[in-house]
């Protein structure tokens, strides 16, 4: 039995499973440990799945809170009720062939700040239901646009009716949601039928391992090198170094003076003391900062 285990997976998550599948198959090789995941991928969608085991679920929202990367492939003319493959069409529009510079134009518009309108088959909860069952149901309600941020929209390849593109984007962004909007701004409609998360946060496909891998290995030692340990996850993180005394006072819960070199407000940092232990995961807010996750000992 495996125990005592803290930390960070990387998993390269195959198609046609769910979020919660890959933790169910990553449950049991850790037995009975806790294992959450971050930033949850449809069934369709392939690629980086960041798990938390043991104590580490703590910081699973903190690491969740990174800016997303993608690559996808559109497919136009068709559009689904769920906005991409899986689901049922509910239109097929004809239309001519295109210029691949109107659709560089269009994704142009796409980028920056953007208020977005989740599909209703999605897990956000409508009055505590999830509203992919209430749209199975038929008893879907509209869910409110939500503030998103492209960073980076980049045509790769245009075959038609097959788009592929990549996409740098803010957490919470759909990117089922963002071809539907690109296939109606183009007049033509559009749905999602690849998607490859690949990077969450500073974890990256190039260092993710696949479930496959992950449940062939028999020696402990090596899952454990698997792990990515707590202070190493939160990495994107600033690195504050404490006192002595500053130390004393943030594992107390209080706020402590923002140093003047990290002045910006609502920027969460970590805290480690002079051994290089992680202390506390802080936010600054009016030049302090604030202690948001205390580690009693070394995570």
């Amino acid at each position: 039995m495996i125990s005592s285990i803290d930390g960070v997976l990387n998993i390269n998550k195959p198609p046609r499973l769910t979020s919660h599948d890959v933790v169910i198959r990553v449950r049991r090789i850790f037995k009975k440990m806790r294992v959450g995941h971050t930033g949850t991928l449809d069934p369709l969608a392939t690629g980086v799945l960041v798990l938390c085991v043991g104590k580490a679920t703590r910081i699973a929202q903190y690491i969740e809170a990174g800016e997303k990367e993608y690559r996808a492939v559109m497919r136009l003319g068709v559009t689904t009720d769920t906005l991409d493959a899986d689901g049922r069409i509910t239109g097929r529009r004809a239309y001519l062939p295109l210029d691949r510079n109107k659709i560089i134009e269009v994704m142009e518009n796409f980028t920056g700040p953007l208020m977005q309108q989740p599909p209703v088959y999605s897990a956000l909860k409508v009055d505590g239901i999830p509203s992919y069952k209430l749209a199975r149901e038929g008893k879907a309600k509209p869910l409110s646009p939500r503030p998103v941020q492209i960073y980076n929209l980049e045509l790769r390849s245009y075959d038609d009716p097959f788009v592929s593109f990549s996409v740098r984007c803010s957490r919470g962004t759909y990117v089922r949601t963002l071809c539907s909007d690109i296939g109606e701004a183009l007049g033509m409609g559009a749905h999602l039928i690849e998607l490859e998360r690949t990077r969450s946060g500073h974890f990256s496909i190039q260092q993710a391992i696949t479930l496959e891998q992950l449940e062939n290995i028999d020696d402990f030692s090596q899952i454990r090198n698997l792990l990515i340990s707590v202070s190493d996850a939160l990495g994107e993180f600033p690195q504050v170094l404490l006192s002595e005394k500053e130390s004393g006072r943030i594992q107390h819960g209080n706020q402590i003076a923002c140093p003047a070199n990290h002045n910006e407000t609502n920027t969460f940092f970590r805290l480690q003391d002079s051994s290089g232990r992680l202390v506390a995961l802080a936010k600054s807010s009016a030049g302090l900062l604030k202690p948001v996750l205390v580690f009693s000992e070394s995570p």
